[in-house]
């Protein structure tokens, strides 16, 4: 992803000579470049409109979309393929409509905001013509900050607009108009986008968050440096320090508020890469997964899987079939 560019802007419509279905297939196409892989059907017959006008910085896309009434399914199926988990936040700008994940209904309406993973199905709902402004970033990155994992993110549970997540549904907004009228700003801001859906999922969790003055900014280099090279089993707390320009206790005192700070943050993301890996290629042996996820052995993975997750990985992918 990069920042500083043009929005990209993608619009379809039926039109005498464009069949509804042929819309609908451009639609998909389109949702599956911008997004994720998903079916998309109308609620009724007639003219279809749908825009989706996007911008992607470094580490996060934000959208605006709109669209005629439609129902939209991510169905098991398309969680197999490749590719590494979404965390999505929508705040609807018009219209209403419900999303559907984890065994939770949650209303889109009124700019409300809502999470929802890529990682696990879910459906979504427009009787009338919508709107919403859509941020995606990639989960591990989320979870590493936040130090919430991915089964206790809050989806499909709708933030109403006057709290703090109202705020930080009003910051994306704001971004996706700045990104037309200056380009260059809207890449500066969009660098604490992950940051703040970390703090919202804080926030829902009740995982307050404690940094002393001073220490945001060191951290977010912390854990982007972390995301970069969490894969490597030869990563220490040293070269996280170094690269960061803080000393080792510094850096175990920015992440001190974790279970065991660094360490749990780190062991977070690489099972959070298990997991999907898992997920998308059931047949692979645990060991790879355990190495191409950052262990240095499958006993530390084993132990890892387990404090994690409360079962082992072979579980896992048994309880997933």
């Amino acid at each position: 992803m990069s920042g500083g560019s043009e929005p990209a802007v993608v619009e379809v419509r039926s039109t005498p000579e464009v069949t509804e279905q042929e819309t609908f297939e451009q639609w998909e196409a389109a949702i599956a470049r911008a997004y994720v892989p998903l079916v998309v059907t109308p609620v009724r017959s007639g003219e279809f409109r749908a825009r989706i006008v996007q911008s992607r910085f470094e580490d996060i896309d934000v959208s605006t979309v709109s669209a005629s009434g439609q129902h939209i399914i991510r169905t098991p199926r398309m969680i197999t393929e490749p590719g590494e988990p979404i965390l999505f936040a929508s705040v609807t700008t018009h219209g209403r409509g419900w999303l559907s994940q984890d065994g939770r209904v949650g209303e889109m309406a009124d700019g409300g905001l809502m999470l929802y993973v890529s990682s696990r199905p879910f459906t979504a709902h427009f009787e009338q013509s919508w709107g919403v402004v859509a941020v995606q970033v990639p989960l591990s990155r989320v979870v590493g900050a936040s130090g919430v994992s991915s089964e206790r993110l809050p989806t499909a549970v709708r933030f109403p607009p006057d709290g703090a997540a109202g705020i930080v549904g009003r910051f994306f907004c704001g971004l996706a108009q700045l990104q037309h009228s200056d380009p260059g700003q809207a890449a500066a801001l969009a660098r604490h986008g992950t940051g703040l859906l970390a703090s919202v999922v804080q926030l829902a969790a009740g995982d307050l968050p404690h940094d002393e003055p001073g220490q945001a900014l060191a951290k977010q280099r912390a854990l982007a440096f972390i995301q970069r090279h969490y894969a490597d089993p030869e990563l220490t707390v040293d070269q996280v320090a170094h690269a960061c320009s803080v000393s080792r206790r510094t850096l175990y005192r920015m992440f001190e508020n974790g279970d065991d700070g660094v360490a749990a943050m780190l062991r977070r993301m690489r099972i959070e890469r298990a997991l999907a890996l898992i997920r998308t290629d059931p047949t692979r042996p645990l060991l790879s997964i355990a190495r191409a996820a950052g262990f240095v052995s499958e006993r530390q993975f084993y132990r890892a899987f387990k404090r994690e997750m409360g079962m082992t990985p072979g579980e896992f992918r048994i309880g997933q079939a």
